[in-house]
């Protein structure tokens, strides 16, 4: 009887880099320890470095061995194995728009598991040789804005702070287990995140500007050009007002604050 017809859904989770995965089990043929020398198994079938294979850097350590029944047979090293899980009755979310393009036919979704988020691989899609993984959402035009808003939230991103219309703001979070970084070097979306029964992109400001995304300890939910969009935060000041133009474009000082705050025009940008 197949999982489905028995209401399971089995899953082998495992941690890669960075990133946790949940693979459907029917595609697993066998969990092992690695060789002697990690790259293969049992000297006959050689050993492929996940994390390497979706465009990052090699896993170190001698972790875990995966074989997938797929065609051909493909072994990846992970970094750990979490369990296999039954997760028929676990929330399963679609990606969010954007995401979807980019990141299938890797991924159909993700599934939530004991509070925490894992990215649902397709082991049919997995590459068999090392590449680069495209952003998870292109690189945006960058557009600052013109004038700061009567009122908004300050937060820290990066060593900056960064303004947001407080309009545009529905709640602060923290990241929490639940969060999941994506297997991508580089782009805007440090990961993502399930609130309100819906996965929302994470995105890092800093990001937006051209630098690396890093995950951080807070996330500023918005709505952007009709998007839910969350936004990476160090920590948060609080809702400012009395902005007067600094020197430099998109940048504004306001009362009590030692340094200018950035504002872009996230929804033009995100339109």
């Amino acid at each position: 009887m197949s999982p489905f017809e028995s209401g399971r859904r089995l899953c082998l989770l495992v941690e890669a880099g960075e990133t946790r995965y949940a693979v459907e089990a029917t595609s697993v043929m066998e969990v092992a320890m690695p060789g002697a020398n990690g790259s293969s198994l049992r000297g006959v079938l050689e050993v492929k470095d996940l994390c390497a294979l979706l465009g990052g850097p090699p896993e170190e350590g001698p972790g875990m061995v995966v074989v997938l029944d797929v065609s051909p047979t493909l072994a990846v090293r992970v970094r750990s194995v979490v369990e296999v899980a039954d997760v028929a009755r676990a929330p399963f979310f679609l990606l969010p728009p954007g995401l979807a393009d980019s990141l299938a036919p890797l991924s159909r979704g993700a599934v939530l598991h004991k509070s925490r988020l894992y990215l649902e691989l397709i082991a049919e899609a997995l590459p068999h040789r090392v590449g680069s993984m495209s952003p998870a959402v292109a690189a945006r035009p960058v557009h600052w804005a013109e004038a700061a808003p009567d009122r908004a939230l300050v937060f820290e991103s990066q060593g900056r702070l960064f303004g947001v219309p407080l309009g545009l703001v529905s709640q602060v979070i923290s990241r929490g287990e639940a969060f999941c970084v994506l297997p991508v070097p580089s782009g805007p979306v440090a990961g993502i995140f399930p609130h309100d029964q819906v996965l929302w992109p994470v995105c890092s400001v800093p990001a937006l500007l051209g630098e690396a995304p890093i995950p951080e300890s807070f996330i500023v939910l918005t709505e952007l050009a009709g998007r839910n969009v969350g936004l990476t935060a160090t920590r948060v000041l609080g809702v400012m007002q009395r902005f007067e133009p600094d020197d430099t474009a998109g940048s504004f000082r306001a009362p009590g604050l030692s340094e200018p705050v950035a504002f872009l025009d996230l929804q033009r940008m995100f339109s």
